[in-house]
């Protein structure tokens, strides 16, 4: 019987050194499985970058496409996240942001309306657009009136077309869309391409973007 007892503890034991690997195998296994889950695509970490450097905000449409098919950093839809220093971005106004803005200069100056100076302030506040603050700010205007109306919009990046510039010449440039209804496109514009507006009777000139394009569909041609 205490033989019997001893070969029985015996098989216990060895049992449990049994499980103590198996449970350690698993941990290691375990800690592999993490490891791969938790890596992260160095523009997963570049987009954080952006947007904690310079207040950037790339889409997920772009996140989840250059990353899928892990793009060559010269690819020139890709290659601007990558530049050095702070991105070269341009702003576009959306029409309803355009529409917002002439009925509420209308209810604020509608005795005092001046035309040439709204039209002025509209055209001047695109170049003064603070990325990392999301905000319009001047020096040496007065755009307050800008400002206000976006934060009256929640200060809605969806209402501006920022588009990170890809490609320049002395004649016009291309952006790539990151805010509004066109992200996931790339569109371009040549120097003084606008389109008037007209809305209660006020007439406004603003730029704009044309020949938009699928970036979905430019990056889905490399691997036909």
């Amino acid at each position: 019987m205490k033989i019997f007892n001893f070969l029985k503890k015996k098989k216990t034991i060895q049992n449990n050194e049994i499980d103590i690997l198996k449970n350690d195998f698993q941990e290691e296994n375990k800690i592999e499985i993490m490891e791969k889950e938790t890596t992260v695509h160095p523009f997963t970490e570049r987009c954080e970058f952006l947007k904690k450097e310079y207040g950037l905000i790339v889409p997920d449409v772009y996140q989840k496409l250059f990353t899928y098919f892990n793009i060559e950093k010269n690819n020139s839809l890709y290659h601007p996240f990558w530049i050095e220093g702070e991105p070269y971005i341009e702003i576009f106004y959306t029409e309803k942001f355009v529409l917002y803005m002439i009925e509420r200069y209308l209810e604020l100056y509608d005795k005092d309306f001046d035309q040439e100076k709204f039209q002025e302030i509209i055209e001047y506040s695109k170049f003064e657009f603070i990325l990392k603050e999301n905000r319009f700010e001047a020096q040496h205007m007065n755009i307050a009136f800008v400002d206000q109306c976006y934060e009256e919009l929640g200060r809605n990046q969806d209402y501006l077309i920022i588009g990170l510039n890809i490609y320049a010449t002395c004649g016009g440039a291309e952006f790539l869309i990151l805010s509004s209804d066109k992200k996931g496109y790339y569109a371009g514009c040549y120097h003084g391409m606008e389109t008037e507006i007209e809305h209660q009777g006020i007439k406004i000139n603003y730029d704009i973007l044309d020949h938009y394009r699928s970036v979905s569909e430019e990056i889905g041609n490399i691997f036909k």
